[in-house]
């Protein structure tokens, strides 16, 4: 399809006219199996797209605020924004809040001691609150600290409440640091960080190319089952000056009228670039639109994957939940 047909679509879409069926539509995808599950990320920058998820609550499965980080004596910071947590309760949408590594290193596993209560604080803190789950996003660099990893998790899902959600984000190609076979009866869903194949620190190109997608997760396949895992969907792209490396982050909701007045279709890696002019000089932009997200929801329906992960919400707008709805059907 050229390029301008794709942008017809996507500008329907846009629009809220989604009688269109893209690549993937919600028939096909309830003719496969159940509608995919939607983990719906948010970090404290940005704001701007939870209006949509007021908006359109059933689009989402868990909303997954990075609101808790661990610290090296196994404390919970905590950074719950008040206002927004009354909102998404009014709208009914259940919480799983993400908790990362204050620490950089998992400092919290030098010790069995430490370790426990990380586990321990982080289910008092799912009780107290009455969070539906969490999601632990310790991102281990390396093998050594497997077996520490395991221990948690294991204590985790002991001391949390009958019936919680564990989601864990894993980063791709981690180099052993993921015990699958032990943290797979443990975990319900493993988020897999499909994304930044490009970013700040790199040359200009794809942020989730599909084939390296593709190959990021048929390695993952070979050791977890297709329904335990959470495609990783970015809602952002990244602007280079001509032949740098410094890149900025561009959200979905603020991609700019020169990057789309000047976007392209990049057939191999299928995802969305544009070369235009500033003031500064000539810049190089790669984004994931809403075709590109259409292509990794599509994916994850093909390979019957548990469903899909978007970072995250605060880049979103209408027309991503929008898509949403209409790729993969209201969440129960």
């Amino acid at each position: 399809m050229a390029w301008a047909g794709r942008a017809a679509i996507l500008a329907g879409l846009a629009g809220g006219l989604i009688g269109i069926a893209p690549v993937g539509s919600v028939d096909e995808a309830q003719a496969a199996g159940p509608p995919l599950q939607v983990v719906g990320f948010w970090a404290s920058d940005a704001t701007a797209g939870l209006n949509g998820l007021y908006k359109y609550p059933r689009a989402i499965t868990w909303f997954t605020p990075l609101w808790y980080s661990a610290d090296a004596a196994g404390g919970l910071i905590n950074r719950v924004d008040l206002s927004i947590l009354k909102k998404v309760r009014a709208a009914h949408i259940p919480i799983t809040p993400s908790v990362n590594d204050e620490t950089g290193r998992q400092a919290f596993f030098d010790s069995p001691r430490t370790m426990l209560d990380t586990a321990r604080n982080i289910a008092d803190m799912v009780k107290q609150e009455h969070f539906q789950g969490v999601n632990i996003d310790f991102e281990p660099p390396q093998n050594r600290l497997s077996p520490q990893l395991t221990a948690f998790t294991v204590d985790l899902r002991d001391f949390l409440p009958k019936g919680s959600v564990i989601t864990m984000s894993v980063v791709p190609n981690s180099g052993g640091a993921y015990d699958w076979s032990k943290l797979i009866p443990e975990v319900n869903q493993f988020v897999l960080m499909t994304y930044d194949e490009h970013d700040d620190g790199s040359y200009a190109g794809p942020v989730a190319a599909t084939p390296w997608v593709q190959n990021l997760l048929a390695r993952t396949l070979k050791f977890v089952p297709a329904n335990k895992i959470d495609l990783g969907v970015a809602v952002y792209g990244y602007i280079w000056p001509k032949g740098s490396t410094v890149a900025k982050t561009v959200p979905y909701n603020a991609v700019s009228s020169a990057m789309r007045t000047h976007a392209k279709w990049d057939t191999r890696d299928q995802e969305t670039y544009a070369v235009f002019s500033t003031i500064t000089g000539p810049k190089i932009a790669w984004w994931e639109s809403l075709e590109g997200m259409n292509q990794k929801i599509h994916l994850a329906q093909e390979n019957h994957l548990a469903g899909v992960a978007l970072w995250h919400l605060g880049y979103a707008n209408d027309s991503v939940y929008q898509m949403l709805l209409h790729q993969i059907g209201t969440q129960p």
